[in-house]
């Protein structure tokens, strides 16, 4: 059985300092799921991604949630 998200938190950012300097100015997205195990155990999942990768993981989610909404 897969875990279920219970609850998530998400915010943007943008790196303000750095010891790489490229870094500097780059916005990203960061996100915390609460999730719960089948023996009913919860724990939270940290992810970070940069802007082009959030993009493409909300288009994957809207692919989901459209063949999702085939089903009966």
């Amino acid at each position: 059985m897969p875990e279920i998200v219970k609850d998530m938190d998400w915010q943007f950012g943008v790196t303000a300092a750095c010891s790489n300097k490229e870094q500097v100015g780059k916005t990203f997205f960061y996100l915390k799921l609460n999730v719960e195990s089948e023996d009913g155990s919860q724990r939270a999942v940290h992810m970070e991604m940069s802007l082009s990768q959030f993009y493409s993981f909300l288009h994957q989610l809207e692919k989901a949630k459209n063949s999702l909404d085939f089903l009966p």
